[in-house]
């Protein structure tokens, strides 16, 4: 035990301040997402967080930077044109990759989970049956009050409509 104790220690003492920074910023991501209505946290793979509302997952972080997160083909292909998100590296037709690695980056990163949260809780509503807490969330106020675009707007109200 007292041999486990030191080598966590020493782990720690040899952990930059750059190193510290990194842990703190995807802290930041994990903890405002997790606060949000009807989310569930789970450990994902490859040393992940994965978030879901409902049983939809809406993406995860992993402990080293990368935001990975599915969207429907249009919004995806409106994010990464617009250079907001990138490619996935494995399955770059279907999902998108970001990176954290600096205080910029997390409010950015919120905002990629946001999006992909918005548009679960569109699909939730349009199928009836979630709770009140869900029911409640207004998709359109949300997306006027968010600095993206009119065409990402434009295509989550399109998936209103449908």
């Amino acid at each position: 035990m007292q041999s486990e104790r030191h080598g966590e220690k020493r782990y720690y003492e040899t952990m930059t301040t750059e190193d510290h920074q990194h842990e703190t910023y995807l802290e930041q991501v994990t903890e405002t997402v997790s606060s949000w209505p009807g989310i569930v946290t789970d450990e994902g793979r490859f040393s992940s967080t994965t978030f879901r509302v409902e049983d939809r997952d809406i993406g995860h972080i992993h402990s080293w930077g990368p935001v990975d997160i599915g969207y429907p083909q249009a919004l995806r292909k409106q994010l990464i044109a617009e250079g907001e998100t990138g490619e996935h590296h494995v399955v770059s037709d279907r999902a998108t990759t970001f990176h954290v690695e600096a205080a910029a980056d997390v409010e950015q990163a919120v905002t990629l989970f946001r999006l992909s949260y918005l548009y679960q809780v569109l699909v939730l509503q349009s199928h009836g049956g979630v709770d009140a807490e869900l029911a409640a969330i207004d998709v359109s106020d949300e997306l006027a009050s968010m600095d993206v675009s009119e065409d990402i707007r434009a295509i989550l109200e399109d998936i209103r409509s449908r």
